[in-house]
């Protein structure tokens, strides 16, 4: 059986409005799903469902959103920083999203690094920031001709990868000082790595000349590309093939080579471990649209060793399925791919 990518996106972005609340930072990675296919179809439909799903954030009738950058998420994040950018929202919504940029520079608490933090315990510091505000500020800072967001987008990512890369393999460990001062949880997760794949995939469009941002961004593919399993996917603790495999963390690292393809940084021999990977997530997707072995919400589980990521359960149809994989095969039709194939038993 063939699949079309777009109806799989699609299919992705509607289940979750359809069995979850958006209002929820899982939900502004769905919209931005959605933004991005909207974009890249062209259909006039989905432009106006993501003006119709995003309105509600950017004018301010949100009131809470679940996430730490609660604040942020309020204006619908990435994804109205992109409707912007893409020309589906007019201008006059750029000052809100300023507003929000604003205040998390001036106003989110950091740790004694400057980075971003939790909320009443700003040492405690994760991965999974810098999906929600380095594209933000990047696009922002793009849009707005701001440098200090661009400043501060780049300043982020440098700095996370310089207290969380581990320099053995160059994959991402989720956090730090959670499990007591100075302490770095032992796993190599893989949403934490797509996260963070996320902010470079977002980073390397907007900061198209920045070496930097370019070095970060192949480092991390290369360190993916060497532990894909053999149906193109990636496992709970990415160094552990008897963990199981899985699909949000796949998605998003999938969204990214492409990214990295489109853009020319990635030689074509990535183009296979993206189809590759596509078409072992077929085999986590049902015909009704059904997303298997995504990992439920994660933040430093036990004594944040690899075994307690290892043991973190899987979730059929978690809120954190979706956006992944409308981003992956959305982006598949970026690169030409408009129908997979699974691959043969």
């Amino acid at each position: 059986m063939i699949f079309s990518t777009e109806k799989i996106a699609e299919n992705a972005v509607r289940l979750h409005q359809a069995t979850a609340s958006l209002e929820h930072y899982t939900g502004i990675v769905t919209l931005h799903g959605l933004v991005n296919l909207a974009e890249t179809t062209g259909r006039a439909d989905l432009r106006e469902l993501a003006v119709q799903w995003l309105k509600p954030f950017y004018s301010g009738q949100v009131a809470k959103v679940g996430g730490i950058y609660d604040k942020m998420y309020r204006c619908g994040g990435n994804a109205s920083a992109l409707l912007v950018k893409y020309g589906m929202a007019a201008d006059e919504v750029l000052p809100a999203l300023i507003l929000k940029a604003d205040e998390l520079i001036k106003e989110h608490p950091r740790d004694p690094h400057g980075l971003f933090g939790k909320i009443g315990a700003p040492e405690k510091i994760w991965i999974d920031s810098v999906f929600a505000v380095c594209p933000f500020l990047a696009i922002l800072g793009n849009l707005a001709k701001r440098q200090d967001y661009i400043d501060e987008a780049i300043f982020q990512i440098r700095v996370f990868t310089d207290l969380l890369l581990d320099r053995q393999n160059g994959l991402y460990h989720q956090c730090m000082n959670f499990q007591g001062p100075g302490t770095i949880n032992e796993d190599h997760w893989s949403r934490g790595n797509g996260w963070a794949a996320l902010a470079l995939a977002e980073l390397i469009l907007e900061l198209p000349d920045n070496p930097e941002i370019i070095r970060l961004y192949t480092g991390l593919m290369e360190a993916c590309r060497k532990v894909q399993d053999e149906h193109g996917l990636w496992h709970q603790e990415m160094t552990r093939a008897d963990s199981y495999t899985e699909t949000s963390g796949s998605g998003l690292i999938l969204y990214t080579v492409g990214r990295g393809l489109e853009r020319g940084i990635l030689p074509e021999t990535y183009r296979e471990v993206f189809l590759k990977g596509l078409r072992g997530m077929l085999g986590y997707i049902a015909l009704d649209g059904s997303i298997y072995h995504t990992c439920r919400g994660c933040l430093a589980p036990g004594q944040g060793k690899i075994e307690d990521y290892m043991n973190w359960p899987w979730v059929r149809n978690d809120v954190h399925a979706f956006g992944p994989v409308a981003l992956a095969f959305g982006q598949a039709l970026r690169l030409d791919i408009t129908e997979i194939e699974p691959v043969a038993n």
